[in-house]
């Protein structure tokens, strides 16, 4: 099926940031956010809930990986 390839995710070290580690991965940057959005839009279009729900669980934060002080 058309979009549902796997991408290659980058690395930690090649981002030099910290990967979400979520149950829902959140988008680490603008490639990423695209594709989520386009997964919701397309969910959307199609009246898929379960993938309207994934999609938007990835979009909304909060997301320790995106935040600069993690409290745990």
């Amino acid at each position: 099926m058309a979009g549902t390839e796997p991408v290659p995710s980058s690395t930690a070290e090649e981002t030099g940031k910290r990967r979400c580690a979520c149950i829902f991965a959140h988008p680490q940057d603008d490639g990423e956010r695209a594709r989520v959005q386009a997964a919701l839009d397309n969910a959307l279009a199609t009246n898929d809930a379960h993938a309207v729900f994934v999609a938007c669980m990835q979009l909304l934060p909060p997301c320790p990986a995106s935040s600069e002080a993690v409290a745990r």
